[in-house]
């Protein structure tokens, strides 16, 4: 899997003075790659990617981010979207979920990572059910997840019912309606959770100005990092 990396200021690999978060980032279909040409580029030029890009965004929050790059035909989770988004009960992991799972196992054991603030953040409906899925399947590494534009089969949160989850939702969402999204969230409130956010809807945008207005918004950054295992 072709993936980037953003260092905080003064990042020492060698370092044990010092551990940084983690935080993964999961890009949407625009940014994935078509016919097996990986530019290992696309995936910064992400909202979400540039979000975490700039040198006051690392001095305030400093962490290693991770942006891989999937294929569009083997996206970060298993989703049917032929005539909408259908979330099956028990999908098959994806290999591109199953490769950025063993890439964060990989960097717990081998870089400077507080092991207590993993995060992963996910856009639209590629990223942002990879986010959830991914999170389900590894309920124990994430300090929190942020699904913006996705969803889960609603069965499966059960999981993460000690997991701090925020999710974003769009009113007029061509890929993953409101109501599926809010079944997710009455689904981990069925299971006891009690740190998962009502879900953030806006109305009348579409699925770009969610994820525009979730980036915006003036706690995005502070509630990510403000959570530890």
């Amino acid at each position: 899997m072709y993936y980037r990396v953003l260092y905080p200021r003064g990042y020492d690999k060698e370092s044990k003075k010092k551990k940084f978060p983690l935080v993964l980032l999961l890009h949407d279909r625009d940014a994935a790659i078509r016919n097996k040409n990986h530019d290992n580029v696309t995936q910064l030029l992400s909202s979400v990617t540039k979000a975490f890009s700039p040198a006051s965004v690392h001095d305030s929050f400093p962490a290693i981010v991770v942006v891989p790059q999937c294929e569009i035909d083997d996206p970060w989770a298993e989703v049917a979207d032929t005539f909408g988004a259908d979330f099956p009960e028990k999908p098959e992991q994806t290999y591109s979920g199953e490769l950025v799972q063993r890439m964060v196992k990989y960097y717990l054991k081998h870089y400077p990572v507080d092991a207590d603030r993993v995060y992963v953040v996910g856009e639209g409906l590629m990223g942002g059910s990879g986010a959830l899925d991914l999170a389900v399947r590894n309920p124990k590494t994430f300090a929190a997840v942020v699904s913006i534009g996705g969803a889960v089969n609603p069965d499966r949160v059960k999981a993460l019912k000690k997991t701090p989850v925020r999710m974003y939702a769009a009113s007029e969402s061509t890929e993953v309606p409101v109501s599926l999204v809010r079944d997710v969230y009455i689904g981990l409130m069925a299971s006891g959770s009690k740190v998962a956010e009502p879900v953030v809807e806006y109305l009348g945008v579409s699925d770009k100005d969610c994820v525009k207005n979730a980036l915006g918004s003036g706690d995005f950054m502070q509630w990510i990092f403000s959570k530890s295992r």
